[in-house]
């Protein structure tokens, strides 16, 4: 509860604070907005019958965000209008389709407000639909600290969620996790942390989805049998001078991973979780 207080503290006083967008001064002033949705399938036919949504939030206190709603025709267009205050969110739904959000787009300054506000604006939607649903295991793990980091192996079962024994309830080492390196100061860091596996045929595979396909289903529709890595290394470096960084930071990559996976007698993969 004390976090919590301390928490709506915060937010008030940034809520209060005079430099900050989420005042009664605007940025840009409030203005009308018109979008025209083209929603479409993966193969660019169109969908009738979606809902689209235009969000438009509110920044001044005691303003309520609104929302304009609209379904598509045969030719899978519908449009939209309202008035925006700093930006506003396009999405759009359909039952057997993966729900999908556009692009935000901010009203900031008069090059925006030319880009985004200016006469019908024209927005791509793609509707995924669901294909083939199978089961699958959902589990939430909260972000936890590293039980040692000397270097040595630690594993992580994925269907427990759990670190495995003795530092956890897991039994089975999905995930290999080895912390590397050193972190003297934020001036001298050189930190790695490696990704391996139990198993032969196990692995990881990055992937990018773009952002501006905002698809709920970000992940193609069947696994690939072959192109897993049976090892990943991040690492940051940074010697006062010069820093160096795998890390991707684009908010556009993804990872499939394989885990226990069983061979055949060939080498096929006969049975694996993804």
């Amino acid at each position: 509860m004390r976090m919590l207080l301390v928490s709506l503290l915060a937010s008030w006083a940034l809520l209060l604070s005079p430099g900050c967008v989420i005042a009664q001064e605007l940025v840009m002033p409030a203005v009308p907005i018109t979008v025209e949705a083209h929603v479409h399938d993966p193969e660019a036919h169109p969908v009738e019958g979606a809902t689209v949504h235009m969000s438009l939030p509110r920044y001044r206190l005691g303003d309520k965000s609104q929302e304009s709603i609209a379904k598509t025709d045969k030719g899978g267009v519908a449009t939209v209008s309202g008035i925006a205050q700093q930006d506003y969110i396009l999405s759009a739904e359909k039952p057997s389709y993966y729900r999908t959000q556009g692009p935000h787009r901010g009203i900031n300054d008069e090059k925006s407000f030319q880009q985004y506000a200016v006469g019908v604006q024209k927005i791509d939607l793609e509707l995924r639909p669901v294909r083939d649903p199978i089961v699958g295991i959902f589990l939430d793990v909260d972000r936890r600290l590293l039980p040692k980091t000397d270097g040595s192996p630690l594993g992580f079962d994925l269907k427990i969620g759990d670190w495995v024994a003795p530092y956890g309830k897991g039994k089975t080492s999905d995930f290999i996790f080895t912390v590397g390196g050193h972190f003297k100061s934020l001036n001298d860091f050189d930190q790695s942390l490696t990704l391996s596996f139990s198993n032969q045929g196990d692995g990881i595979m990055p992937f990018r989805h773009p952002k501006q396909l905002g698809s709920a289903l970000k992940w193609p529709y069947e696994a690939p049998f072959s192109g897993y890595e049976s090892q990943r290394v991040w690492r940051r470096t940074f010697d006062g001078k010069k820093r160096t960084s795998n890390l991707d930071n684009s908010g556009e990559m993804n990872y499939l991973f394989r885990v226990r996976t069983e061979l055949d007698e060939k080498g096929d993969v006969r049975r694996a979780m993804y």
